[in-house]
């Protein structure tokens, strides 16, 4: 998982109160507890998946970042599939929240968007048809209702004047908020914010740092706006840095082993991907580059094969 992946979670962990309030525009909305992300009979995880209460009521909320480019009607089956697998293991009305980050500016922050995939014995009705989005209308058999949240229509200083805290540092997703005034004024927001931890607060600095970068904000305007020495009081960025470090590491020694042997064993590239210590990753590039012809690169592989894993 990417830096700007890993912070899209860490931020709905966290805090997903913020997040399922500021989607139902209610306050009021409290967390009972976290629910397993995996869904059930299906190797997919989604982002987060919470019990909440509205009132009197119960109901299971089912968010997923929308990261990809995909037809609506693709979206919405992925959308009623989860749905359907929750309500089977929960046993209780599923909500889901999709944060769609490709939105557009001119379009609506907050919507509900349906999918219609049951036919009745009468047939589709034929006054129902589909708005100008693209969005399949009902037709009185079963349907999926999902959430769209959409940031780009909202304004950077819209964001951080309404929305709640814990999407301050989303604010390079907004549709003015890849400039560097507006990278300020989050930061400005966040360093004034009431963190239990200075450590918290430097991982929601983080969190604003891979955003922005993600969004092709200048590095030479982000590191105008934070200090490296502040970032590496995050464990979220050291987190993010190490596997960065880990993954050149294991690139690299892959790439020595090709060139020398001419081919890599596919059980060598899944056990070097496996890795978790950096500390062995790190001493096994020493050796790779160390390797200077196929002999050497054959007795690595081996090693790598066979060595005990911490």
């Amino acid at each position: 998982m990417g830096a700007f992946d890993q912070s899209l979670k860490y931020l709905l962990h966290h805090e997903p109160a913020d997040f399922i309030r500021f989607a139902l525009g209610d306050p009021g909305v409290t967390i009972v507890s976290a629910l397993p992300s995996s869904l059930p009979a299906q190797a997919r995880d989604v982002d987060g998946v919470y019990l909440i209460a509205r009132g009197n009521d119960r109901v299971v909320v089912h968010v997923e970042f929308h990261r990809r480019h995909q037809a609506l009607a693709e979206l919405g089956t992925d959308v009623a599939e989860a749905q359907i697998r929750l309500f089977r293991r929960e046993g209780r009305p599923v909500l889901s929240q999709i944060w769609d980050l490709y939105g557009r500016p001119d379009g609506s922050v907050v919507e509900d968007r349906t999918l219609s995939y049951g036919a009745t014995s009468t047939g589709p009705d034929p006054l129902m048809t589909p708005p100008d989005d693209g969005a399949l209308a009902p037709t009185g058999g079963s349907v999926c209702v999902y959430q769209r949240v959409n940031l780009r229509a909202l304004g950077g200083d819209e964001l951080l004047a309404r929305g709640p805290p814990a999407l301050w540092p989303l604010v390079a997703l907004t549709r003015d908020g890849r400039g560097e005034a507006m990278i300020h004024k989050a930061l400005d927001a966040i360093e004034g914010r009431d963190f239990q931890t200075s450590a918290e607060r430097a991982d929601h600095l983080a969190v604003l740092w891979f955003v922005a970068e993600a969004e092709d904000v200048p590095v030479r305007v982000l590191r105008a706006c934070i200090s490296e020495e502040r970032l590496m009081e995050s464990t979220l960025y050291q987190s993010a840095f190490a596997k960065g470090e880990a993954r050149m590491c294991v690139e690299t020694i892959l790439r020595i082993l090709a060139h020398r042997t001419g081919t890599v064993d596919p059980t060598v590239a899944e056990r070097l991907r496996s890795v978790s210590s950096l500390e062995t990753l790190k001493a096994w590039h020493e050796q790779a580059l160390l390797a200077v012809d196929a002999e050497g690169a054959r007795r690595l592989a081996e090693h790598i094969q066979k060595a005990p894993l911490p």
